[in-house]
C-alpha cells in the first residue's frame, strides 16, 4: 500500500522579509525629509458597520466623511477610547474593539498580547510570551479569526496563533462576543475580526516606520523589530504595502518533577533552552473605487511564526536508583541515581497566507457585496532530540535532595562507589554534574506536517426600506467554503544512532560537544552544568544518518506512521436572512443561518501486518438562529439583550479515519469521522454606562449551554470500520475523541474606563482602563466526571494606569487571571492545571515632533514564571523562568 498522497499545493511560494533588507529601508525612509499630505481619519461610522457586519465603502469614508487627522502629539491613548467606545457603543451585537490609534501603543509585539487586555479574554502562553486566545476563559479552539470579515483557518487544527500575527499589521481589532447571522457559526466564544490598513481612508501618499531595538535580562538576548507601511491613494485607487519583523533571542529557565501517590518526588527534571522567534509579515492590498457607489479590492496577507529551539536537558531517574536510603516527600538520599541527557536542536513553524478579491455595489436601496477568498495554513515541526543514557553505574549521581520548595528541588551530589562486593556507596561530594559519563546514544525524530487550503465565496445583499414607524434593513446572503486538510503522517521513531555508528566504524563522538559555557539560568539547582554544543552535535548527527541510510542501517522511508497520515475535505454549504427594525430609542435585529457540513475523510487502519485504506463520509445540516435587542434607555445608558447559538468543530486529525491496531491486547487508538459539533445556545445581557466623554461603565451577564463537548477517552468500537482483513473488532476498545456530555459557561464582566477629567489642571492627563471577569464553567466527560472547561481561569483581570500630556503617553498595564485546568486526566488526582498567574508591563511614549516618537517597552516588570502542579499545588511538575524584556525604539509617520 503506498504511503497517503498529498494534494499539490498552489499558488506562489510565501515570501520571507529579509531583516536586514527592511532596517535600511526604515532607516532610509527615516533620514529622508517628510512629504507632508493631505490625510483623512478613518470614520468611526465605517468601521460600526463592519462590526455590525454591514459594510460602508472606504472611497466614500475618504471623500465625505474627510476630517483632519487627529495629530499624534494630541491624545492618543484618550482618542483611542472614543472610537472604540463609539464602535461598541453602536454596534448591533455586544462587541469589545481595539481601535486604530491603539495598536502598537500597548508594549505589544503580536495580536495575541493586544487581544489579552480586552474585558474577560485570557491568553495562553508559552515559555512566557503569548500565544492562544481563550476568550471568556473557553478553549482556544472555540474562538475563531477573520481578516478583513472573512473567517480563517487557525494553522493549528484549526486553532489559530495569535502571536503569528505582529500588532502592527492590524489596522482595528473587532472581537464579536455575540455572533449575528452573516457570520460563519464556528465560534462558540467569539470571533476575532482583524482589520487591515485601507489607503483609500488616507489620501496622497503616506508613510509608518518602525525600528525598535532590545535585550532579555535572562540570557542577555536580543529584541529587534522593524516594520514599514507604505500607502498612496487619489481617492479612487489606492495601494499599500507593508512588511513587519521581531525577533526574540530568549533564554528559558524550566524546572520539571514526577511525584508517586504518596507525594514523593519520583524523578528530577532540569532544563535550559535557547530559543530564537521570528514573527514576520507582509501585506500589498490594492483598492479602487471609481464611483461613490463602487468599491473593488485585491489583497494578499502572510504572516509567519518561526521557533528554532536548542534545548539542554538532564533527567535524574530516583525510582531507578540502586540503593535508596530514603525518599522522603521532603528530603532523601538515594545512591546510584541513573541520569538521562538529551539536547535538541529543532524547528517549529507556522504560517498563514490569505488572499481575498471583494467588491461592493450601491444601487438605490440596495447594497451588494461579494468575496473570494483563498487560504492556506502550513504548520511544520523538526525536532530530532539526541538522548544520551548512562551505561556505567559507577558513573551513576549519587545525591541528597531538599524540596522544601517544591518549586525548585535542591541536590547535593556525589560520586558513586562500587565496593569490592559489587555494592554501591555514595562517594566525595562534587559540585557539577559529569556531562561525560554517557555510553549510550539515540535519537528521537519527531516530524510533523499539517497544511489546509481553503476556498470561500460570498455574497451578500441588504435592502433598506420602511417598516410601520421603523427603519428597516434586510440582509441576506450565501457562502460556500472547501476545505482540504493534509498530512502525510508523523514520525517520531528512536534511532540507535551510537550503537549503529561504532558497528559501521563511523566516528559518533558526542563529548566533544560539550563546553565549559555555563548555564545562564536563575534557577540555582545545588550543582552547576555547562551548554553543549547543540548545532554542532546536530551537525554531526545528520551526517551520520546520512552515511547510514546510504549503508541501508536506517530506512527514513518508515519513519512516518501510517495511521496518522489523513486527507480530510470539508464542504460547508451556508445562508442567512436577518432583519434589523430600529425606532425611538429600540434596536431589534432577528435572523437564522443555515449550514450543511459535508465531511470526507480517508486515512490508513494500520494492524501488526497490514496497512489498508479507510474512507469515510458524513452530511449534517443545522440552523443556528440569533436575536438581538439593543434599548437606549436613556441618552447615556444603553440596555442589551441577546439569544445567540453557535459550533465548534472537531480538529481535522481528530475526525481522521486513521488508526492503529493492536489485536493481541484488543484496542485501536485513531481518529473519530462520527464526532459531532460542539454546540452552543446561550444568552447575553449588558448595561453600558457612557458617563462622560471617552468614558464607559458597564456590566455584561452571559450564560452558554453546552453539548457534545470533545473530550479525549476511551469507548467499545462497536460497527465493522475496522474489519478492513476479515477479522471482527467491534468488541475492541477505541481510544479516541469522543463527544462528552453537556454543560455550561457562565459568567460576569465589568469594564470601567475613564479619564480622570475631574482632576485638578495641574494633574490632567491621568485615567484608567480596568475590567473584572467572573467565570465559572463545567461540562461532564463520557465517564460522568464533572469537570471544569480547560482554560477557564474563576477570575481574569486587566487594568491599564495611563498618564498623557506635554507629549508624554505612558501605561502600566496589569493583568493576572486565576489557576485554571490544562488537562483532563480520568482521575481528578491526575488533572493538570496551572497555577494562577500575574503580569506587568509598562509603555512609555514621547512625541519629539509631528511626524517622530520614541518609546520604551518593558515586559514582565516583576520577572514572573510560569508553574503547572498536577492534582494538587503542593505537587508542581513544572516551573519556568524567563525573566524581564526591554525594548527601545522610533517611530516616524507622515
Amino acid at each position: 500500500m503506498s504511503a497517503l498522497t498529498r494534494l499539490p499545493r498552489t499558488g506562489p511560494a510565501p515570501f520571507r522579509l529579509n531583516r536586514i533588507t527592511l532596517g535600511c529601508l526604515l532607516l532610509a525612509a527615516t533620514c529622508a525629509t517628510p512629504v507632508l499630505a493631505d490625510v483623512a481619519a478613518e470614520a468611526v461610522e465605517a468601521a460600526v458597520a463592519e462590526a455590525g457586519g454591514e459594510a460602508t465603502r472606504p472611497n466614500a469614508r475618504a471623500k465625505e466623511k474627510a476630517v483632519e487627522r487627529i495629530s499624534v502629539v494630541a491624545s492618543p491613548i484618550r482618542n483611542s477610547q472614543e472610537q472604540s467606545i463609539a464602535l461598541q457603543r453602536e454596534a448591533t451585537n455586544v462587541v469589545n474593539v481595539i481601535a486604530s490609534d491603539d495598536i502598537g501603543r500597548f508594549p505589544d509585539q503580536t495580536a495575541a498580547a493586544a487581544l489579552a487586555r480586552l474585558p474577560a479574554v485570557a491568553v495562553q502562553r508559552d515559555q512566557g510570551q503569548e500565544r492562544y486566545i481563550q476568550m471568556r476563559g473557553a478553549p482556544a479552539r472555540w474562538t475563531v479569526v477573520a481578516f478583513d470579515g472573512v473567517n480563517v483557518l487557525g494553522a493549528e487544527e484549526r486553532v489559530f496563533r495569535f502571536d503569528s500575527v505582529p500588532a502592527n499589521l492590524m489596522s482595528e481589532v473587532v472581537v464579536a462576543k455575540t455572533l449575528t447571522p452573516q457570520m460563519p457559526s464556528e465560534a462558540v466564544a467569539g470571533r476575532v475580526d482583524i482589520k487591515t490598513f485601507s489607503p483609500l481612508t488616507q489620501p496622497g501618499f503616506a508613510a509608518d516606520l518602525d525600528l525598535g531595538l532590545g535585550k532579555n535580562q535572562l540570557g542577555d538576548g536580543d529584541q529587534e523589530r522593524y516594520a514599514g507601511r507604505l500607502s498612496w491613494s487619489d481617492g479612487t485607487y489606492g495601494v499599500m504595502v507593508a512588511g513587519s519583523t521581531y525577533s526574540n533571542e530568549q533564554t528559558t529557565d524550566n524546572n520539571e518533577t514526577s511525584w508517586d501517590a504518596n507525594g514523593a518526588p519520583t524523578g528530577f527534571d532540569v532544563r535550559s533552552y535557547k530559543i530564537t522567534r521570528e514573527t514576520n509579515s507582509g501585506a500589498v492590498k490594492f483598492e479602487f473605487a471609481p464611483t461613490d457607489n463602487d468599491y473593488l479590492s485585491l489583497s494578499s496577507l502572510y504572516t509567519e511564526f518561526l521557533d528554532h529551539e536548542l534545548r539542554n536537558q538532564f533527567t535524574f531517574d530516583l525510582d531507578a536508583a540502586s540503593v535508596s536510603g530514603s525518599r522522603g516527600v521532603s528530603s532523601g538520599d538515594l545512591v546510584a541515581v541513573p541520569v538521562t541527557a538529551m539536547y535538541q536542536d529543532g524547528d517549529y513553524a507556522n504560517s498563514t497566507w490569505v488572499n481575498t478579491l471583494a467588491g461592493e455595489h450601491e444601487r438605490g436601496d440596495w447594497l451588494w457585496n461579494w468575496s473570494v477568498n483563498y487560504t492556506e495554513t502550513e504548520s511544520t515541526v523538526n525536532l530530532p532530540i539526541i538522548r544520551r543514557m548512562q551505561t556505567n553505574p559507577s558513573q551513576f549521581a549519587s545525591m541528597h535532595y531538599d524540596i522544601s520548595n517544591p518549586a525548585l528541588p535542591q541536590m547535593q551530589l556525589y560520586n558513586t562507589v562500587v565496593n569490592a562486593d559489587r555494592s554501591m556507596s555514595r562517594g566525595s561530594a562534587v559540585s557539577a554534574l559529569n556531562q561525560s559519563a554517557f555510553g549510550f546514544d539515540g535519537v528521537i525524530i519527531y516530524d510533523m506536517e499539517n497544511t489546509t487550503d481553503a476556498l470561500g465565496l460570498k455574497l451578500d445583499g441588504a435592502y433598506s426600506f420602511k417598516h410601520a414607524d421603523a427603519d428597516a434593513r434586510l440582509e441576506f446572503g450565501v457562502q460556500l467554503d472547501q476545505r482540504e486538510a493534509q498530512s502525510p503522517g508523523s514520525a517520531q521513531p528512536f534511532i540507535y544512532v551510537g550503537p549503529l555508528a561504532q558497528a559501521a566504524g563511523l566516528d559518533f563522538d558526542l563529548n566533544q560537544f560539550n563546553t565549559s559555557t555555563p548555564w545562564d539560568t536563575d534557577m540555582g539547582h545545588g550543582f552547576s552544568v555547562n551548554y553543549f554544543d547543540n548545532a554542532g552535535a546536530r551537525q554531526l548527527l545528520d551526517q551520520t544518518l546520512a552515511s547510514l541510510t546510504d549503508m541501508g542501517l536506517v530506512n527514513p522511508d518508515t519513519f512516518r506512521s501510517a495511521d496518522s497520515a489523513y486527507e480530510v475535505q470539508e464542504d460547508i454549504q451556508s445562508a442567512y436572512a436577518m432583519n434589523t427594525w430600529t425606532w425611538d430609542q429600540h434596536q431589534v435585529l432577528m435572523g437564522v443561518r443555515a449550514e450543511r457540513v459535508s465531511l470526507d475523510s480517508a486515512g490508513f487502519v494500520k494492524t501488526a501486518t497490514t496497512t489498508e485504506a479507510l474512507h469515510m463520509s458524513r452530511d449534517d445540516t443545522r440552523l443556528f438562529p440569533s436575536i438581538h435587542w439593543n434599548m437606549d434607555i436613556t441618552e447615556d445608558l444603553k440596555f442589551r439583550l441577546a439569544g445567540v447559538t453557535g459550533s465548534s468543530r472537531a480538529s481535522f486529525s481528530q475526525v481522521r479515519a486513521g488508526a492503529s491496531v493492536s489485536d493481541t491486547e484488543e484496542s485501536i487508538s485513531g481518529g473519530n469521522p462520527y464526532l459531532k459539533d460542539e454546540e452552543a445556545v446561550g444568552v447575553d445581557s449588558s448595561l453600558e454606562w457612557y458617563f462622560a466623554d471617552a468614558s464607559l461603565a458597564s456590566v455584561n451577564l452571559f450564560h452558554r449551554e453546552l453539548d457534545h463537548v470533545l473530550f479525549s477517552s476511551v469507548t467499545t468500537v462497536g460497527d465493522s470500520r475496522f474489519d478492513t482483513d476479515g477479522i471482527d473488532r467491534s468488541g475492541y476498545d477505541y481510544s479516541t475523541t469522543l463527544n462528552g456530555g453537556s454543560g455550561h459557561l457562565t459568567g460576569l464582566e465589568l469594564t470601567y474606563i475613564q479619564p480622570w477629567d475631574f482632576l485638578p489642571e495641574s494633574l490632567q492627563g491621568f485615567g484608567m482602563q480596568f475590567n473584572y471577569a467572573l467565570l465559572d464553567s463545567e461540562f461532564a466527560t463520557p465517564e460522568g466526571r464533572k469537570v471544569a472547561l480547560p482554560g477557564t481561569s474563576d477570575r481574569v483581570i486587566n487594568s491599564t494606569f495611563f498618564y498623557e500630556n506635554y507629549g508624554w503617553s505612558v501605561r502600566v498595564n496589569y493583568q493576572w487571571r486565576d489557576q485554571w485546568l490544562d488537562d483532563i486526566s480520568y482521575e481528578a488526582t491526575g488533572d493538570i492545571y496551572w497555577q494562577d498567574s500575574k503580569r506587568v508591563d509598562l509603555s512609555v511614549r514621547y512625541q519629539l515632533t509631528d511626524q517622530v516618537s520614541v518609546y520604551a517597552d518593558l515586559n514582565n516588570i516583576t520577572d514572573e514564571g510560569g508553574e503547572r502542579f498536577e492534582g494538587d499545588a503542593s505537587r508542581p511538575i513544572e516551573v519556568e523562568g524567563f525573566g524581564r524584556r526591554y525594548m527601545a525604539g522610533v517611530k516616524v509617520s507622515f
